[in-house]
């Protein structure tokens, strides 16, 4: 048992030092004279909190008017989304609701995108914030006619407390993971409140096959391109194209939120996706298991210490950098307690995933 654990270490190792490679890859490209037509699509869901926020923050981007449009897609609130969304006195701003019997954030942007005469696509959430510059900077990128998606750095706001503090911990190391990966040209995650991609490309890779899944339009598209494509991903490491978005304020939705997360993933193809996802689970599982064993033996003391001590090492490298990024430094001194907790955490919400149903957008989904 102790080789096996030792094996899943040295290889959890060597997955994170590629992935720290990769984030040191990953450039920022800056604003260009590229100024293609771009569509902002975003699907809402009794989000009236969220509404005027979004707007405003919609109405400061700085891109030529007559080549930006936003389409926003609302899907059966029955809140008052529709009527602030309708009141929206932007001129480049079109609202459309989803038919009868359709639903779910998937089939709105299938839906909007029918509507769109953007060459370039950017997809975000109601509850994000963006720099002026989010699109300008989004948009660069793909004046390398090789690029056909660009994943878009995500963190929450900053506010106070352990709970919200250690969940932007996760998030943040999710968005690092996965642009270290990118770096290195093997892409294994994106999010969707942050991400780009051609018109033309979506219409050829992506039908939203992985219809069982309820989210997953951002994971399933990135891996369709990598599929197609080499060299046809990148990360926008630049501030400008930060987006921020609202952390879950409770631990019921926090549960939901990871579930619905996790549930993605029994669509996975990509090899690479697949093993990252059970060598993460595996080297927690680890963790958990060597923590158990010391509290019934001390023969388990010095395994789990040196297991524990260069997990905490090895994240330490690749979180140093991306937190800086985010300018999230305070965030730094959680990174050690935070590992065993996770470690516990994770195992948790893998079993749950499997067991039962979740809440998203005021929906039940059934696993």
């Amino acid at each position: 048992m102790q080789i096996i654990v030792l094996v899943i270490l040295f290889l959890y190792l060597l997955l994170i030092l590629k992935y720290w490679i990769g984030w040191i890859k990953n450039k920022a490209t800056g604003v260009s004279d590229f100024l293609p037509k771009v569509s902002v699509i975003i699907a809402l869901r009794n989000e009236q909190k969220q509404v005027i926020h979004l707007l405003s923050e919609l109405k400061k981007q700085v891109y030529p008017i007559d080549k930006l449009e936003f389409i926003l897609v609302n899907d059966h609130s029955t809140d008052s989304t529709l009527e602030l969304l309708e009141n929206s006195a932007i001129d480049n701003l079109r609202v459309v609701n989803m038919p009868d019997g359709i639903f779910g954030k998937k089939n709105a942007i299938a839906k909007a995108m029918k509507q769109a005469k953007g060459e370039i696509i950017l997809s975000s959430d109601a509850d994000c914030s963006f720099t002026a510059l989010w699109v300008h900077t989004m948009v660069a990128y793909f004046a390398n006619k090789n690029i056909k998606l660009v994943s878009g750095p995500v963190s929450c706001h900053k506010q106070k407390g352990i709970f919200l503090g250690l969940q932007t911990l996760e998030f943040i190391s999710l968005i690092g993971s996965g642009a270290g990966a990118i770096g290195v040209n093997n892409a294994i995650f994106c999010n969707g409140a942050n991400m780009a991609y051609r018109k033309a490309d979506f219409l050829e890779l992506n039908n939203f096959e992985n219809d069982e899944a309820v989210s997953g339009d951002d994971v399933f598209l990135l891996h369709s391109v990598k599929e197609k494509y080499k060299d046809a991903i990148a990360f926008a490491k630049d501030e400008n194209a930060i987006v921020l978005t609202d952390a879950v304020q409770t631990a019921k939705g926090f549960i939901n939120q990871r579930k619905r997360w996790t549930s993605k993933t029994s669509g996975y193809k990509d090899f690479a996706s697949i093993y990252a996802s059970f060598l993460v689970l595996f080297t927690n599982i680890s963790l958990v298991f060597l923590f158990v064993g010391y509290l019934y033996s001390d023969a388990y003391f010095y395994l789990f210490l040196m297991f524990y001590a260069l997990k905490f090492a090895v994240d330490f490298l690749l979180l140093f950098p991306v937190l800086s990024f985010f300018k999230r430094m305070d965030l730094l001194k959680w990174i050690f307690p935070f590992e065993l907790f996770y470690a516990f955490y994770i195992v948790l919400i893998v079993v749950l995933s499997f067991t039962k149903s979740f809440e998203w957008k005021g929906r039940i989904h059934k696993k």
